[in-house]
């Protein structure tokens, strides 16, 4: 019984990798990113302006260096969340950046509002 439980577990878990990483190509594949640097780190911006929303994640080789600890927390949450406002205020476009989801753990979404 408890290695079945252990099983849907790691089942659900798997999912829900699968389910970012779906989302994450259906709405972002073809976006070309930019490399974007905020408060020593860099990040890749997947932004999409027709939609008003962008991906942000931090580069590959972040990514592999900081694991699975760069994306926990609400730390995470709010350094992406200014580095996602600090790259829509260096294009010039006066906009607001929304509240972040995690689409996988180290990539953030989030939509904003332009004047």
């Amino acid at each position: 019984m408890r290695n079945a439980l252990v099983a849907g577990i790691i089942g659900l878990s798997l999912l829900g990798g699968c389910s970012g990483m779906g989302y994450a190509i259906e709405n972002y594949s073809g976006i070309t990113p930019v490399k974007f640097y905020n408060s020593g780190q860099k990040f890749r911006i997947f932004d999409r302006p027709n939609e008003n929303r962008l991906m942000i994640t931090p580069s590959i080789g972040s990514a592999m260096l900081e694991g699975a600890t760069f994306g926990a927390g609400a730390t995470a949450e709010i350094s992406y969340q200014q580095a996602a406002q600090a790259y829509l205020n260096s294009t010039g476009r006066d906009c607001e950046v929304g509240d972040m989801k995690v689409v996988l753990q180290t990539q953030w979404e989030t939509f904003y509002t332009c004047s």
